[in-house]
């Protein structure tokens, strides 16, 4: 397709994060950046990066990908999938990724690590229902003290019949069932497995994303003190001042959802009156962590200094932007409309900011797919 046939460039700059869309990991380097939001007649639209590199992008179906460039068998099948989901999400779109992984269209390699990763998951599951229990058994004790669980004896009771004694007691004061409970805590699990919640805090998805984002911005900002290019000092700066706030909003949210089991009776409540709106809470992290991962994962596979200056212009282009929304979740001035997105024009036939050949790129995109799934 030629540019004169592309759909119309359009200005983005959005106001919600449903709106912005979810980053879609395609392996295709001329589809790098581009999002899936919901759109009319519960449909899905990609939002995509204006390929001449410069500002606005392409809102477009999703039938429309092969007429944008030629994609992967990956992205065909992903854009297929993506189109029948009713509810566009961080943790849907990683869903049908790490589906389409498992199948082995993103290589061997990914193959593989979706297993892994779905295995992880549910241990990450069992563990986080397992605190959420042990938290609720703490808190009935020390705040109601049943006799159940108080009188002499009944310590030396193994923690699943405690457990299963503070659900009983806890149940008809909630108003619900022990099965309800017991169910509610499973949900909230699922829920909750990725902010990680007691003791494992630091070791769900959301965390160790932040930590990473952490450790890649204080890489960048120290190579780029090496560097004499002003581009490269714009590049660097522009990325800095986006993840300082990006992680700063991130802690605020991740700390009120790691929160919520400090009451766990009024989280039980809640979930039973307005899930929503816990759903809303936590997967507030996740929306501003979206897209970071990719970015990360690019800076990180840059090995000397040409590749970096190569990742940074790529990073660019990727780094996402913060909607106005974030001021009603975290009470705080958005910073991000005062900085200046730096794009470059690439030539004809040039693959996204590298010069690097398509094939290398799309290894280096399902090695990506094998890291993130």
């Amino acid at each position: 397709m030629l540019e004169a046939e592309l759909p119309p460039i359009r200005p983005y700059h959005p106001t919600t994060f449903l709106e912005r869309g979810v980053a879609v990991p395609f392996t295709t380097p001329r589809l790098g950046g581009t999002r899936a939001r919901p759109a009319k007649k519960h449909l899905v639209e990609l939002v995509v990066p204006n390929l001449s590199g410069g500002r606005g992008v392409y809102v477009m179906p999703w039938s429309s990908l092969t007429a944008l460039c030629r994609p992967t068998l990956h992205d065909k099948v992903f854009s297929q999938r993506i189109a029948s989901i009713s509810n566009v999400t961080p943790a849907t779109i990683r869903r049908v990724a790490r589906q389409i992984a498992a199948e082995g269209l993103a290589g061997e390699e990914a193959m593989e690590a979706a297993r892994v990763a779905t295995d992880a998951d549910k241990g990450d599951r069992v563990v986080t229902n397992y605190r959420l229990l042990m938290t609720l058994v703490e808190q009935v004790v020390r705040r109601f003290a049943p006799a159940s669980l108080t009188e002499p004896g009944s310590h030396a009771l193994d923690p699943s019949e405690r457990a299963r004694l503070a659900v009983d007691w806890i149940s008809p004061r909630l108003g619900q069932t022990t099965t309800w409970t017991a169910n509610a805590l499973e949900e909230l699990a699922d829920v909750m497995a990725n902010i990680g919640v007691g003791s494992v805090g630091a070791t769900g998805r959301t965390p160790r994303l932040t930590n990473m984002l952490r450790a890649v911005r204080a890489s960048v900002a120290d190579w780029s003190g090496t560097q004499r290019e002003e581009d490269q000092a714009s590049y660097a700066k522009m990325f800095c001042k986006v993840a300082d706030v990006t992680l700063s909003l991130a802690q605020t949210t991740v700390a009120k959802a790691q929160a919520l089991p400090d009451n766990m009776v009024d989280l039980l409540r809640t979930w039973a009156a307005d899930r929503d709106s816990v759903i809303e809470l936590v997967g507030r992290p996740e929306w501003l962590l979206d897209g970071w991962e990719q970015i990360c994962l690019v800076w990180n596979n840059a090995v000397d200094d040409a590749a970096r200056r190569a990742a940074l212009a790529e990073i660019a282009t990727l780094v996402p932007i913060l909607p106005k929304e974030v001021n009603d979740w975290c009470s705080m001035s958005n910073e991000i409309d005062g900085i200046v997105r730096f794009r470059r024009v690439i030539n004809l036939n040039e693959d996204w900011f590298t010069g690097a050949m398509m094939f290398d790129l799309i290894r280096r995109n399902e090695h990506f797919r094998a890291i993130t799934v």
